[in-house]
């Protein structure tokens, strides 16, 4: 697409990226400078909120501001209040057209600009979404997440069918997107609640006309050292389960209805991962929860079906599942148990920010 950086000079910027950051002294260096390194920086403003860090996060990124000299880079400390709650003053802080989020311990790949102004620049697209690279420590690539396949990239109605799609493939984040600004209601994002992106991008999505795909790797999640391993909270099962019935809660008969079910189906495969990975002490009543979980579903699934005029599929038996997924859960964890003794907790420190970003 042809895009001349020229039709930007005499405009405000089209796009804000907002920047959650907590305790990530060593990676917000390299988040802001993964931004400030792009062509067509002056098409956007970074808002970075520290959600009260205890470590040196905030003067890691002060030190970017400052050699920013401010002009692209807006820095505000809160008192910790969560994910969810930053997000939401940064998204606050928000005078563009459109928004995008950046998790502080992530980083965008070279060539998010090239892709993303030129199709922000047609300002006709609701949503626009892109390919993950999943990243290590070192920013060695682990593998991919794809959002967008060829067959379906450009630019499309957000109409039943692209909403159905969506569904199917349930990847929520809502760092793999760029936003119209004005989809959002005031603080949209669900305070106090894990897993905020499966409770609100569903919704997001809904509201969008339109929606622009782009076939790439736009940005780099972090895998952390030990992440896949690391023990789920009981509160997790229950925050799951209030937006499983949000979702319920949307069936009403309509043409949507199979697009809610397939979320509370998604919700409910992620509430059986969460599951297998509680502690032993929690183990039970998260059980019990992912059985009331099953309880909402064929309570709706009935009512839906009565008089025969649709059908809902079941849900499939999950206990033997959710039992299997826990062995091999804790067999993971004996191996991160090892390999910590020579790792030493792979703790990355702050190191100076570098320019060297992974190529889309």
């Amino acid at each position: 697409m042809p895009f001349e950086s020229d039709s930007l000079r005499d405009t405000s910027p089209l796009l804000s990226i907002v920047v959650a950051a907590y305790n990530i002294e060593g990676y917000i260096e390299e988040a802001l400078e993964s931004l400030l390194s792009q062509p067509h920086i002056d098409a956007m403003k970074i808002i970075v909120v520290d959600d009260g860090s205890r470590d040196e996060t905030y003067a890691a990124a002060r030190s970017v501001v400052e050699r920013d000299r401010g002009v692209h880079i807006e820095l505000i400390h809160q008192e910790n209040r969560g994910l969810s709650a930053a997000r939401n003053t940064g998204l606050a802080a928000v005078r563009t057209p459109y928004v995008g989020f950046l998790d502080g311990d992530d980083i965008y790949l070279k060539g998010f600009t090239e892709a993303m102004i030129p199709v922000l620049a047609e300002r006709k697209w609701d949503v626009v979404e892109y390919n993950v690279k999943i990243i290590d420590d070192d920013d060695r690539e682990l593998d991919n997440i794809e959002l967008v396949d060829h067959a379906t990239s450009g630019g499309h109605p957000m109409d039943r069918a692209a909403l159905q799609q969506f569904a199917d493939r349930f990847h929520t984040f809502a760092w793999a997107r760029v936003y119209r600004t004005d989809l959002f209601d005031a603080a949209p994002f669900p305070e106090g609640r894990n897993y905020e992106d499966m409770a609100l991008v569903p919704s997001t999505y809904l509201r969008a006309k339109s929606i622009y795909r782009i076939p790439a790797p736009l940005i780099g999640y972090r895998r952390r050292f030990g992440s896949i391993t690391q023990t789920a909270k009981l509160r997790d099962m229950h925050n799951l389960r209030l937006t499983g019935q949000e979702a319920l809660a949307r069936c009403d008969g309509s043409d949507m209805d199979d697009f809610w079910l397939t979320v509370f189906d998604k919700l409910f495969q992620r509430a059986c991962h969460v599951c297998a990975r509680v502690d032993r002490a929690s183990f039970k009543q998260a059980s019990e929860t992912l059985t009331a979980m099953a309880v909402d579903h064929r309570k709706m699934r009935e009512k839906l079906t009565e008089g025969g005029k649709r059908q809902v599929v079941e849900l499939k038996p999950f206990d033997l599942n959710v039992r299997a997924d826990r062995s091999i859960h804790f067999l993971k964890g004996l191996v991160k148990k090892v390999l910590r003794r020579s790792l030493d907790h792979h703790q990355r420190a702050r190191r100076p920010s570098t320019s060297n970003q992974l190529s889309g």
